[in-house]
């Protein structure tokens, strides 16, 4: 038969648990500290921005048209997946000496535009600041030249190379560990219910009453010394 709990007993479980929920989450709080100050790495992020504005190289320069206008925002995709190809990533680690395989410099590049725009964002994340915004602007730039060697237009123009990022990103220290307190005191309230099931004394005199299917006469005090 499953003994039904009421609020006011789950309440006084807690209660009484509370030490050890609070055990919990400090230790929880004090480990989470620990890796996200320790053993956690800030990470950077540097980002250029492009926009595909132009006509073909070699071509007159008259005002852009509608057409050419539709043209650039179609590109914008093509573009995207153009600046993390191997041809382009090869240079940049060529250019700057980087220890790196093209899949490795790949996934420290994310590449995002607004629907409908010419303008393209280029960001790169990496633990040294200097290193992210060299990559990038040296991604920008190789970029740019291949473009027009690759689809002979000339329609990449760079509207702001990255400056040097001063904070991080990442990791977000104090919710790490604000999330590790919560997560022990979560944990310390589960051990305290575990413990209050396993404990088969019997602590009140209803307990006696329900246990027993008779009436409480009389309960003796707990003497305190003096």
């Amino acid at each position: 038969m499953v003994e039904e709990i009421s609020i006011s007993q789950l309440l006084g479980i807690l209660y009484r648990r509370l030490p050890l929920m609070i055990a919990g989450m400090l230790l929880a709080g004090i480990l989470g500290a620990f890796i996200s100050y320790y053993m956690m790495d800030n990470v950077y992020q540097a980002t250029s921005t492009i926009i595909v504005s132009g006509q073909a190289a070699g071509s007159s320069q008259d005002p852009l048209t509608y057409n050419d206008y539709n043209l650039n925002v179609k590109l914008v995709d093509s573009y995207s997946v153009l600046s993390k190809t191997n041809r382009v990533l090869d240079q940049v680690i060529q250019e700057l000496g980087l220890t790196l395989t093209t899949k490795q410099l790949a996934s420290k590049i994310s590449i995002s535009s607004a629907k409908n725009t010419e303008i393209i964002h280029i960001s790169v994340l990496d633990t040294s600041p200097y290193r992210a915004q060299n990559i990038v602007n040296a991604l920008t730039h190789v970029f740019q030249q291949e473009v027009i060697e690759i689809m002979k237009m000339d329609n990449v123009q760079i509207i702001d190379e990255a400056p040097l990022p001063t904070n991080p990103i990442s990791p977000n220290r104090p919710r790490n560990v604000a999330l590790a307190c919560l997560v022990g005191l979560v944990f310390g309230a589960m051990v305290a219910f575990l413990v209050e099931v396993l404990d088969q004394t019997v602590k009140s005199p209803e307990q006696v009453e329900a246990l027993l299917d008779v009436p409480v006469l009389a309960s003796i005090p707990k003497i305190h010394n003096a």
